[in-house]
């Protein structure tokens, strides 16, 4: 008896073990997982602030006819259609991952999420008078009082709009992916099909040479390969990108399968090609390890719930 009770323990410890083996990063891909977002010392964090950003970005107000909010286009799980954003009209993209793009704009002078977001509250879709839009919000009680817990006084001005929206969208982050999981030690994370799928990304399709870092982008502008489009975009994150009902910055591609299909093709004969899109030899088998390991990039769901907005 005593003996079957020390054998019990025994495995007991074994199981113990094998329970709290400590967990190994690897070293070398540790610079491909989200660990922090960097709030720029202009524009420090503080929750009151992304509350506030959070409001602004929900509340129509903020657009000239009182019928477009930023949520109307830039919808954190696909992009919108409704809406052009660019000469070529391309649906406004997903605004999750942006704080961590090196270049949030195209324009060269435009380093900040803080710059792109005034562009965009400047639009045409947008309200361009920004005194009217100060004025606008400021006859809100709501929002004087959302505007002092952010910064100390209810002061409400163009600048601090803009800083309120720009430390929430900070905020819309992907991560704790199953990829994350895996280069932070936890070695099943990844299926057999999602490491060959690695290898594929790496190597054959050579993915890797514009998607890179934790937010799988380059963040540099780059032709598709798409027939009869010149401009170069900036390189997307592949982050959730599994999760999208359209795909390339027009959204010319319904499925997951057809993307991978046109890049391993090298893009379309016609189109004007960058140097580092050629023709990749993958098999059926390829291109299906090659999604696995894209849907391995899926973080954890965004929940964001729509704030009360103060009313007028």
């Amino acid at each position: 008896m005593k003996r079957i009770f020390f054998l019990i323990l025994f495995l007991i410890s074994i199981l113990g073990l094998i329970v709290c083996k400590e967990k190994k990063p690897i070293p070398e891909l540790e610079g491909f997982v989200v660990k922090s977002v960097i709030h720029p010392s202009n524009n420090p964090f503080n929750q009151e602030k992304v509350e506030l950003g959070k409001t602004l970005y929900f509340d129509s107000r903020l657009s000239f006819n009182l019928d477009v909010s930023c949520a109307s286009c830039h919808n954190t799980a696909s992009p919108s259609k409704g809406f052009p954003r660019t000469k070529i009209h391309n649906p406004a993209p997903s605004l999750t991952n942006v704080a961590l793009y090196k270049d949030v704009f195209k324009d060269p002078e435009a380093k900040e999420l803080e710059d792109l977001v005034k562009d965009k509250i400047h639009s045409k879709l947008m309200f361009q008078n920004e005194a009217k839009l100060v004025q606008r919000i400021s006859s809100i009680q709501g929002y004087k009082e959302l505007f002092e817990k952010a910064y100390g006084d209810p002061g409400i001005s163009g600048e601090r709009i803009v800083l309120a929206l720009s430390t929430f969208q900070r905020t819309i982050v992907s991560k704790n992916s199953s990829f994350d999981k895996f280069v932070m030690g936890e070695e099943t994370a990844l299926t057999p099909a999602q490491i060959r799928g690695w290898d594929v990304f790496q190597n054959k399709a050579k993915c890797i040479q514009c998607h890179q870092g934790p937010n799988f982008s380059d963040s540099e502008l780059h032709t598709t390969g798409l027939a009869g489009i010149k401009d170069k975009v900036r390189t997307p994150t592949l982050r959730d990108v599994t999760k999208k009902k359209t795909f390339m910055h027009n959204g010319i591609f319904g499925s997951i399968e057809d993307t991978v299909n046109h890049f391993a093709e090298g893009g379309h004969s016609k189109a004007v090609h960058d140097p580092m899109l050629r023709p990749a030899e993958l098999s059926d088998q390829d291109k299906k390890d090659l999604i696995e390991f894209l849907k391995a990039l899926e973080g954890e769901p965004i929940q964001l719930e729509i704030p009360s907005i103060p009313k007028a």
